[in-house]
């Protein structure tokens, strides 16, 4: 089972409820989170002297549902990598800021017994069967073909439009997002784009052998009832 982008405070409860339930009857061997589980802007470069949402709540938001999810393996999305480049800031508070949210993350991830994978933009990877998953770097209309073109049969997060494209190569690899958990109309530096409006909440699941990966992606419209496929 695999969910990206959950950004912390922003996550829609309904959606949390929903996929925590999902996955107490489904019993995944493996549980994916692609990243983006909080969503940090106050680490933003382009917030002013740390201005923008607090800390404390948006960590803890993030890290608890990792804990909810039991997550097995966590990777690092682009918004939580602003910490680790925060940490080489010369802005000695920014730098105590950073590292006491890292430790919070890190620790999560030890407590679970869960792999943690860092953000290095279009290296990150771990591999299920055959299949790569990846927090990801494309933000387009066809972000899932251009993800399949380069990284054969894929599921990733970060453009929040949960989608299935096939990659135009000869293999027929396979690109799938898993969209978001956020509630509608959460993010406002998105709200004034036309793109926001394929956003939509959803995740993946399906089962896997050592050398092949059967997925399903489950995609919600929003409404306040979710019909789970189990």
């Amino acid at each position: 089972m695999a969910v990206g982008c959950s950004h912390g405070i922003y996550a829609d409860p309904l959606a949390i409820k929903a996929v925590l339930k999902f996955k107490r009857n489904f019993k995944p061997h493996e549980v994916v989170h692609l990243g983006d589980f909080c969503d940090l802007s106050s680490f933003m470069s382009s917030a002013k002297n740390g201005e923008g949402d607090p800390i404390r709540p948006d960590l803890i938001n993030g890290t608890k549902f990792l804990e909810q999810l039991e997550a097995t393996q966590i990777l690092c999305g682009n918004h939580e990598a602003r910490l680790w480049r925060m940490k080489e800031s010369s802005n000695q508070k920014d730098v105590l800021a950073a590292e006491v949210s890292i430790e919070a993350i890190t620790t999560t991830a030890l407590k679970l017994h869960a792999k943690f994978t860092p953000y290095d933009g279009v290296w990150q990877g771990i591999k299920l069967g055959n299949f790569i998953f990846t927090h990801g770097t494309i933000y387009n209309e066809n972000s899932a073909r251009d993800m399949a073109e380069i990284y054969g049969n894929v599921i990733f997060a970060h453009t929040h439009k949960p989608s299935i494209q096939t990659g135009r190569r000869i293999d027929h690899a396979v690109g799938i997002s898993v969209g978001t958990l956020t509630k509608r109309g959460a993010l406002d530096y998105a709200n004034t784009r036309r793109s926001t409006l394929a956003w939509g909440q959803g995740f993946v699941y399906g089962e896997y052998t050592d050398d092949k990966l059967y997925p399903t992606l489950f995609i919600h419209n929003y409404s306040e009832r979710w019909n789970l496929p189990l």
